[in-house]
């Protein structure tokens, strides 16, 4: 299996280590068998190497001709070892913890979602809504730097309601203490600083920790609706009214 991962590792940026993708492609077969023993080793003893708890900042422009740092949209490179293991974490573990009905709303940063998924999900609902009132409101939400401001402590109690083994947990614990990060603009790179919040843009696990922090954001009542695509929410509300 991972001899598998390896091979089809994406040709991306390595992170702070600097250990280039090819290797890892062109060499799968000779180093499945170390790497697995260090994956298992982590894994199992609920610890991350203090290299892969560091990532480099690119920055992605959001816009054709960015003007402001606003305009950019910050990218955590981070090792692509860390990128291996946190993806087997979330295939074999996280993913199957998470109960179905807790993300039923979600339709990004799930196997079986896509914007078509959410659009069909609201005209559906929408149409339905409608044959007992005769408008909908739709309120339209964009949470600004979700994934940025996310409270680890809060993610953790989250996290550790679901059926996770210990050495799982701890190793997520592991995985967000003593994170640092540092910017790389061109050939520059900015000193290293710690973060004690958000969650890691670019990393296998970041998108997964996200769908279990709004997981719980729920409507109040019964008759109003939320459809949620990563942290795009849509809220679905009628009054009580009747044609």
């Amino acid at each position: 299996m991972l001899k598998k991962s390896l091979r089809h590792i994406k040709y991306t940026s390595p992170g702070t280590d600097n250990i280039q993708s090819w290797f890892f492609k062109n060499c799968s077969y000779e180093i499945a068998e170390i790497i697995t023993h260090i994956l298992n080793l982590s894994l199992c003893s609920g610890s991350i190497p203090h290299q892969c708890r560091s990532a480099l900042v690119t920055l992605i422009p959001k816009v054709p001709k960015p003007i402001a740092i606003s305009d950019y949209r910050p990218i955590s490179v981070t090792p692509l070892l860390s990128r291996v293991a946190e993806e087997l974490l979330v295939a074999n573990w996280l993913r199957a913890a998470i109960p179905r009905d807790m993300i039923a709303d979600q339709f990004g940063f799930r196997p079986t979602g896509s914007t078509d998924c959410a659009l069909i999900f609201t005209m559906r609902h929408v149409s339905a809504m409608v044959e007992n009132c005769e408008y909908v409101r739709c309120l339209v939400i964009d949470f600004s730097r979700a994934f940025d401001v996310i409270n680890h402590v809060i993610l953790l109690d989250k996290l550790s309601e679901l059926n996770l083994p210990d050495y799982n947990v701890n190793w997520i614990v592991s995985f967000l203490t003593d994170r640092t990060q540092s910017v790389k603009v061109g050939d520059k790179i900015s000193c290293q600083r710690f973060i004690n919040r958000g969650i890691v843009q670019g990393s296998g696990v970041g998108p997964t920790f996200y769908v279990v922090m709004e997981s719980d954001l729920k409507p109040l009542s019964s008759m109003n609706l939320l459809c949620k695509f990563a942290d795009d929410t849509n809220l679905l509300w009628i009054c009580e009214c009747s044609l």
